[in-house]
């Protein structure tokens, strides 16, 4: 069963932003990029929970690269995440 007209509109309406780790041979790096995109989503306000980690065997994806959102985690077969930008581009004072 497909999306509805109503479900179909509110998925054009969003706006989102992806971003993408580097492709990278060796863990230390991949730990590295991840450390670097977390400090940058602290910066834009994004929740500490919500964060790139980097892991030597995953059970799989060929990449180093995992996203945590708290509770749960997603191995990154891509090396990138899909981010709201409405919330990540909203003013301080919104």
């Amino acid at each position: 069963m497909g999306a509805g007209p109503m479900e179909k509109k509110e998925q054009m309406l969003e706006k989102r932003v992806w971003i993408e780790l580097d492709k990278t041979d060796n863990f230390q790096d991949a730990k590295e990029n991840c450390e670097l995109a977390n400090q940058m989503l602290l910066k834009l306000g994004v929740d500490k929970n919500y964060k790139f980690f980097a892991v030597e065997k995953q059970k799989y994806t060929h990449t180093f690269y995992n996203f945590s959102e708290g509770h749960a985690f997603t191995e990154l077969d891509d090396r990138g995440k899909w981010f709201n930008l409405t919330y990540l581009g909203k003013k301080d004072d919104e």
